[in-house]
């Protein structure tokens, strides 16, 4: 073998060695990768950081209020008004055209002389006529004022004496017909009763499990499948970041950012660095003031410490 088929094979060797490192390099920074990415888990409604809930809480309030309500009755068409005879016109009176006489001419009445001189005006008399009228008039609204505040005195105390204390009114009411009975209806008959059940708590949802006395997560569905509580924390995390993330105005839509931090076994959010920037620093700013809204509740004892990334959009997908 000569020196340059030696020289030649070794070259081809060499490169053949550099392709399989990058291609091993590569393949080892794409599985790293996704095993930074964290998955997201759909939790359940209802308010509340419960992420080890399987099912959202019912709407309600806890022990439950129960109680029956009938149906409204169907409503009762109402009779024909019978319609108004229209008014019968008026016959024209007619009466006979009498003559009458032509009118007399008088003689103007001679004018009266104009007096030249005037009587004084008494100021002090005018001055006492308008103090008493306006004394007079205050009295009447004093007056008028009294009598309504007597009447109004006198109904409430009729009213006083027309109301039944809760006692009084279960001792008139005891023995009578239950509830559950049929009541009457308007039309004569008697309507089904509906039951309602309103057991649940205050921040729980409309279609809920009245078996969730503590709450839910925050998210969408009614129920979400059996997952480690590792995960389930780390969607609740991911969730409040999303929804801590006060979007800057007047931007772009399409700015995104990723951003790499350390998730410990504590629950504690460290060493949060963007690695993707947006090239918009008020983007990249508020993405960073996200992080330090953020409260979470105890973690679960299977968490274990490990590096995330995830992205932030100015448009998220929907």
């Amino acid at each position: 073998m000569s020196a340059r088929t030696t020289n030649a094979f070794f070259a081809s060797a060499a490169l053949h060695a550099l392709l399989l490192c990058l291609i091993a390099w590569f393949a080892y920074r794409a599985h790293q990768s996704d095993q930074e990415a964290p998955q997201v888990f759909e939790l359940v409604a209802g308010a509340g950081d419960n992420f080890a809930a399987t099912e959202a809480p019912a709407l309600g309030v806890p022990g439950g209020v129960k109680f029956e309500a009938p149906e409204p009755p169907a409503p009762i068409p109402a009779a024909a008004a019978p319609a108004e005879a229209a008014p019968a016109e008026p016959e024209p009176v007619t009466s006979p055209i009498e003559a009458v006489a032509p009118p007399v001419k008088t003689p103007p009445k001679p004018a009266k002389p104009k007096p030249t001189d005037y009587k004084p005006v008494n100021m002090a008399k005018m001055v006492d006529r308008i103090a008493d009228k306006r004394a007079a008039k205050i009295e009447k609204q004093v007056k008028a004022d009294k009598a309504a505040a007597d009447a109004r005195a006198a109904k409430e105390a009729e009213l006083n004496s027309k109301r039944t204390t809760k006692a009084e009114f279960d001792r008139m009411n005891k023995g009578k017909s239950s509830p559950s009975q049929k009541a009457p209806t308007a039309g004569g008959g008697t309507g089904s009763l509906k039951r309602i059940d309103a057991e649940g708590i205050a921040g729980g949802v409309a279609g809920g499990s009245t078996a969730n006395k503590t709450g839910g997560a925050g998210g969408k569905a009614l129920t979400r499948q059996d997952i480690e509580l590792s995960e389930a924390y780390i969607s609740l995390l991911i969730q409040r970041l999303k929804e801590a993330h006060k979007k800057p105005e007047g931007v772009s839509d399409l700015l995104e950012a990723s951003v790499k931090f350390r998730l410990t076994s504590s629950g504690s959010v460290v060493n949060v660095t963007i690695i993707s920037s947006s090239r918009n620093s008020e983007f990249d700013q508020s993405v960073l003031a996200a992080f330090r809204r953020i409260s979470l509740p105890p973690p679960p004892a299977n968490l274990k410490t490990n590096d995330y990334t995830i992205t932030f959009k100015m448009r998220e997908d929907t």
